[in-house]
């Protein structure tokens, strides 16, 4: 029966440690693996539902748990990094999906006891494999296949391993699953690999044409913006004028040679060329708080914001080695005084965006993780002699540091 919870638990319910993505929203990983959302990294189980259809997983006993611990006001363990993020007063990503899907909190109150949610999920994020141009330094060959070639010299991927796989596009499970929930889905979320690469991603924007329900969906994105053209005779804006609304977040962080330093494959010059293209379709870039992008995000959010743009600042947690935490005192005391003189040049700025870039300094200084520095200089040492590319040279504020780690 529903909103059938006892009593004793409904009275924990006005504790804030509810999310509204179990109720409405299901994350098909790169490996053919669900989570509760793409923040739940894979540690200690918290990718699960192997071979499920995505329907069946989305009352799995791991989401259905979930439901009720937030339900009873705990915190479920998955969810770790946005209430650790929310303890250091950095906007999480539960609560920019609390806010953005607001409207659909009355799903609280109609879980049943076992925590089984009736109504099909309405937000879909599904990853069409690893196929990705890129090779950005915080990736690796799980999500990139640009990255195979590397990681088999590093020994760090088996000879034999595929360079790219893919677990969506022609499972006949999903597909009937879509073919079901197809008038439900209301909100579609592409993300890499790269989106513009996989056939996956048109499959499904040409199944919804072909079946009348695009009018009613909103298309979100996570892209590099590498966008060449055509893809095996799909014109990407012609599938998009049917959709309700198309909304690009590219991805980037760090500005110019900085930031082709840190995402291998990346051209600035085509990127900003794209994001002239594309215009229309940008409301906010994904920005990437990280031992790359520290230094200079500064110098990108100012060009960000001349185009009359906004962004989000997500802070990187893993590869742990190379988030900002891993900086020297000195070094950090530095970087917030360049925010501090540059951030007033800026034009615009949203309470929102301010409030990131103040996120990604104290997240910076919220620990010490120099325990880690040896570890980054030894994986990243080891990149620049495989790619002929130099840290030092690439940055010049930090070479000093870097070379007496």
């Amino acid at each position: 029966m529903e909103a059938s919870l006892p009593q004793d638990e409904q009275s924990h319910a006005n504790k804030d440690t509810k999310c509204i993505l179990p109720w409405i929203h299901q994350y098909g990983d790169l490996s053919g693996q669900y989570g509760l959302c793409c923040f739940t990294l894979n540690h200690d189980g918290n990718l699960f539902g192997k071979g499920l259809s995505p329907l069946a997983a989305f009352n799995s006993e791991e989401i259905k748990s979930a439901r009720l611990e937030m339900l009873k006001g705990n915190q479920p363990k998955a969810c770790k990094v946005c209430y650790d993020w929310e303890e250091e007063e950095i906007e999480s990503h539960r609560q920019r999906m609390n806010q953005r899907f607001q409207n659909y909190s009355k799903l609280y109150n109609t879980t049943l006891e076992d925590g089984t949610v009736k109504t099909p999920p309405v937000y879909l994020d599904f990853r069409f494999g690893n196929l990705c141009n890129f090779s950005c330094r915080m990736c690796g060959s799980y999500a990139s296949s640009s990255w195979s070639k590397e990681d088999k010299h590093h020994g760090t991927l088996k000879q034999d391993a595929p360079n790219s796989y893919d677990p969506w596009t022609e499972d006949e499970k999903f597909w009937n699953d879509i073919e079901m929930i197809k008038t439900h889905i209301r909100v579609l979320y592409f993300a890499g690999g790269e989106p513009f690469v996989q056939e996956g991603h048109y499959k499904m924007l040409q199944f919804l044409v072909d079946n009348n329900c695009s009018k009613n969906i909103d298309l979100s994105y996570n892209t590099n913006l590498s966008y060449k053209g055509s893809f095996k005779g799909y014109d990407i804006e012609k599938l998009w004028s049917s959709f309700k609304s198309i909304d690009l977040w590219p991805s980037i962080e760090g500005f110019d040679e900085k930031a082709e330093y840190g995402r291998k494959g990346l051209d600035i010059t085509l990127f900003k060329k794209n994001a002239e293209r594309f215009s229309k379709y940008i409301t906010s870039y994904s920005l990437v708080s990280s031992i790359y992008s520290i230094t200079s995000n500064i110098e990108l959010i100012k060009w960000i914001k001349i185009h009359k743009k906004s962004f989000n600042i997500t802070n990187l947690v893993n590869p742990p080695y190379q988030s900002t935490t891993i900086l020297p005192t000195d070094l950090k005391k530095d970087i917030i005084q360049k925010y501090r003189l540059q951030i007033f040049e800026i034009q615009d700025l949203s309470e929102h965006e301010t409030k990131d870039i103040i996120g990604s300094l104290k997240y910076m200084n919220s620990r010490d993780d120099s325990h880690l520095q040896k570890r980054f200089k030894q994986v990243n040492t080891r990149s620049d002699l495989y790619r002929n590319e130099s840290f030092e040279a690439t940055f010049p504020e930090l070479s000093e540091w870097y070379k007496n780690i």
